[in-house]
């Protein structure tokens, strides 16, 4: 079974990133961090899986191990944050609200000629 080391370094490796680089990134001060969690002596925080996970297009389960394979999007679906996807919700039913607005002030509009014409 892959350690969540081994995990990690793929991601990485993927990337083409250095040690050094993914320390960057990670916002620690040097490759030692990096190292350590390759190597399984230390493992990140709950924080910085999500981190890697989202760096690796990937998701925290695969990088804990409870996933079984490296999980990419695939070619038509998008990833998109949860709190970006409600946003979305929102501002799509507000949109359809003020459609139905506008299809009930027309509505309203024609029984109003209709009355005048009569």
């Amino acid at each position: 079974m892959i350690s969540i080391g081994q995990r990690i370094k793929q991601g990485r490796e993927k990337l083409g990133l250095s040690q050094e680089q993914l320390a960057l990134i990670m916002a620690k001060k040097g490759k030692g961090t990096i190292s350590n969690w390759e190597t399984n002596k230390n493992e990140p925080s709950i924080a910085e899986f999500k981190k890697l996970a989202e760096l690796f297009s990937t998701t925290a389960a695969y990088l804990i191990g409870e996933s079984p394979q490296f999980e990419e999007p695939q070619e038509n679906y998008v990833m998109v944050k949860k709190d970006d996807l409600i946003e979305l919700q929102k501002k799509a039913l507000e949109r359809e609200a003020e459609k139905n607005k506008e299809l009930l002030d027309l509505l309203e509009q024609a029984r109003k000629s209709e009355e005048n014409e009569a």
